[in-house]
């Protein structure tokens, strides 16, 4: 069942803590009111950032520990986390209700009995219920947390909630325009892409099992691994195709950066006197020469240079490869005439005695021409070793020392030549403010050549990559070939590749679908939020990575490319989540969680607090929860949320004594100051 907008709503009811940090004994939360934004009151230290850390606890454990806090021991900040005036009940207990259109009723609760070391330590247990009911085992040897961890990971999977929970105080440390693997897996779960995910790993697995059971007892061990390495590779192959997108990216905006520079230094150096025309065409000159070479040895870099370091003559024969060559067919003539042998003495009606004295004859024989011929070289396959033969000729091996250390000798005396020129143009245009963009420009020239570099290593990778991935595929259909192509195994096989061609192709497409509404929706939450809004002229989200790109009047690339505020960088973030949001609500599979933060407006001013809090938190999600210090709403802007018509349940923290706090429900106006 879903709402009559088409989405699936999802709501955190109620959370309870026990014994942890100044909660000490039992308290109940309600995070659920009337309307769908709930104020969690708080002056700093009383308990805010506790409850957040409670609800990361509660449903991901240790994995929503390490996401706060990823340098400090869980067990050891644990044990310290117990109330010191608890209710003597020797646990840290949390659990929230979850209430889900479509399942009903969710519980899931985490409690960690403090167990004394000697005995094992802290102790955890975990139970998660459907509509009162507990989760079944799928198998005897299954263990309850590892059932209930696992169902929670597909229901609500970490990398998808844990961007609906916001530190206000962490926010300027997003970079929006580089989403790394794991935020890009918890978007397409928030979109519904993580279902397609699920079912590729499924079929991943299907396939694997349909495969073993073709493979003949002798080379079952043997698809086995071939299929965990094609699947390393794919992996493999996916991260660095990211790096490469991230680093070509950079590339083309340092190379932009690099012309702008160039035209700055060309600008100013014609606004002065016509002296300064030759030493310009002089600096322009050398940069051109230093820029051929630096192409020329990033050329060589990947061609004859890593044989010279490993040694490759000038001439193979001093390595004896002709006579190897030779060897190594003669072995290959050897094999077969002993393949022959057993076949005539198969075939002979010789006595065993009669066979086995031949046969070992041959074989000793064999085995002497065999040991005559080895040497390092020939440890190799006689196809590697043409291949190396044929490369050595490709690349002019015998010539390549003398081009190498002349080009190198070329582009050293290029490089002191630019300097040279860099430095007369820099005195001649003291005070233009020409040395400083010069010194810029020549950081960026050497970053041109550094992801250039990269760039190849990386295209490099992925071919080889490619070339690996159809070597493991070929062997796998030849052992798909053992089976008859009209068996049951090889139609189940046929049925799974196209179900995996049919979802890259709904994956892709979904992807493509939801680029638009995410530019549209990041656009309208960063007008909701910035005074820059107005001078936005495009945005730009590539739904392969979701990142973004912000075209800004008034300046050349991508806005996000600059040295952003801590101010605009929370507002960038916060506008993409708004996105993500959005357009996780117009997809057919949309799932509508609640979004919960802590210290919404930190580091903003008075009219950004007034935008955010009044404009933009309640338009987040079907439920918001803020936890607020006073500084938060003040100024009017608690009265203006509650003309709003938004504000729903309302709770202060307070202290009750000097280690404990307690929830009161009241109305917050005298706390922000109203």
């Amino acid at each position: 069942m879903r709402n009559r907008e088409g989405f699936r709503i999802v709501t955190f009811n109620n959370l309870f803590i026990r014994n942890f940090k100044r909660f000490s004994g039992k308290h109940h939360i309600p995070l659920l009111g009337q309307g769908r934004l709930t104020i969690i009151a708080a002056q700093n230290g009383a308990g805010k950032t506790t409850m957040m850390d409670a609800i990361h606890i509660c449903l991901y454990g240790e994995r929503g520990y390490s996401f706060r806090y990823s340098k400090k021991n869980f067990h050891d900040w644990l044990r310290s986390a117990y109330s010191v005036e608890s209710d003597g009940s020797d646990n840290i207990q949390f659990s929230i209700d979850i209430n889900d259109q479509i399942m009903g009723l969710i519980k899931i609760s985490r409690t960690y009995w403090m167990v004394p070391e000697s005995e094992g330590g802290i102790e955890e247990e975990l139970v998660v219920t459907v509509e009162g009911k507990a989760l079944e085992k799928e198998s005897p040897n299954q263990s309850r947390n590892n059932l209930c961890e696992s169902w929670i990971e597909d229901y609500l999977p970490i990398a998808a909630v844990k961007r609906n929970l916001v530190d206000g105080e962490r926010l300027s440390d997003l970079d929006p325009s580089k989403i790394d693997s794991e935020i890009i897996s918890g978007i397409d779960d928030i979109t519904g892409i993580g279902l397609l995910h699920k079912i590729s790993r499924r079929l991943s697995f299907l396939k694997r099992k349909t495969l073993h059971a073709m493979a003949p007892d002798e080379e079952k061990e043997t698809i086995e691994a071939l299929m965990e390495l094609l699947n390393e590779i794919k992996t493999e192959k996916r991260d660095l195709s990211t790096d490469l997108n991230e680093k070509l990216e950079e590339l083309e905006s340092t190379k932009n950066n690099v012309f702008r520079l160039q035209e700055e230094i060309e600008t100013l150096t014609r606004s002065d006197n016509a002296g300064n025309v030759q030493l310009r065409m002089n600096y322009a000159i050398k940069q051109s020469e230093l820029t051929s070479s630096r192409k020329s040895i990033h050329e060589l870099t990947y061609q004859s240079i890593p044989f010279l370091i490993a040694g490759l003559p000038s001439d193979l024969s001093e390595w004896s490869i002709d006579e190897i060559i030779e060897s190594k067919k003669e072995n290959e003539r050897i094999s077969q005439n002993l393949e022959f042998l057993k076949h005539v003495l198969d075939a002979s009606n010789l006595d065993n005695k009669m066979k086995k004295e031949v046969s070992d004859v041959a074989s000793k024989l064999a085995t002497i021409k065999s040991e005559n011929s080895i040497s390092n070289l020939s440890l190799m396959p006689l196809s590697l070793i043409k291949s190396l033969q044929s490369r050595h000729m490709i690349l002019g091996i015998s010539d390549s020392k003398f081009i190498v250390q002349r080009s190198i000798d070329q582009a050293i005396e290029r490089l002191n030549d630019f300097e040279s020129a860099e430095s007369e143009l820099r005195k001649a245009t003291i005070g233009l403010g020409i040395s400083s963009k010069a010194s810029k420009l020549k950081e960026f020239a050497e970053l041109v050549g550094t992801l250039q570099a990269s760039s190849a290593t990386l295209k490099g990778k992925i071919k080889q990559l490619d070339a690996d991935k159809k070597l493991l595929e070929t062997r796998i259909n030849n052992i798909k070939q053992n089976e008859d192509s009209d068996s049951l195994l090889n139609r189940r096989i046929t049925r799974i590749e196209h179900l995996e061609s049919l979802i890259d192709l709904l994956k892709f497409s979904v992807r493509k679908e939801f680029g638009e509404p995410l530019e549209s929706s990041f656009l309208e939450g960063f007008e909701l939020l910035s005074r820059k809004s107005g001078r936005l002229e495009e945005v730009k989200i590539d739904t392969n990575d979701y990142s973004t790109n912000l075209k800004m009047r008034g300046f050349d690339g991508n806005w996000l490319d600059r040295d952003l505020s801590a101010t605009e960088k929370q507002h960038v973030g916060l506008s993409l989540l708004y996105a993500l949001r959005k357009a996780a609500l117009s997809s057919k599979y949309g799932l509508s969680l609640p979004v919960i933060i802590d210290t919404p407006t930190s580091r903003m001013d008075i009219e950004h607090k007034g935008w955010s809090v009044t404009r933009f938190y309640p338009n987040l999600s079907n439920q918001v929860v803020v936890f607020a210090t006073s500084d938060d709403l003040a100024n009017g802007l608690y009265n203006e949320l509650i003309e709003s018509e938004v504000l729903g349940t309302q709770l202060l923290i307070k202290e009750s004594t000097e280690n404990s706090v307690e929830i009161c429900s009241q109305e917050l106006g005298t706390f922000f100051g109203g």
